[in-house]
């Protein structure tokens, strides 16, 4: 991503990494699913990864609806 990716979808890019090595080391260290730690996390990855995403389809115009050619 820091290579090749705009640099607003590779900041969302690293947020949403970060945010899942959060959440991994909360599972290394025993935190179970139903604790709010865990579930907090899980919330923060979640909307980080819901932010890549939307930084990635703007990056790529994927939302553009398509002109018709006649």
């Amino acid at each position: 991503m820091s290579i090749m990716a705009a640099s607003h979808v590779f900041a969302a890019s690293e947020n949403a990494f970060r945010r899942l090595r959060d959440v991994r080391d909360l599972a290394a260290a025993g935190t179970l699913a139903w604790d709010e730690a865990y579930s907090s996390g899980r919330a923060e990855y979640e909307a980080a990864l819901t932010r890549l995403r939307e930084a990635m389809r703007l990056d790529l115009e994927a939302d553009r609806v398509p002109s018709r050619r006649r």
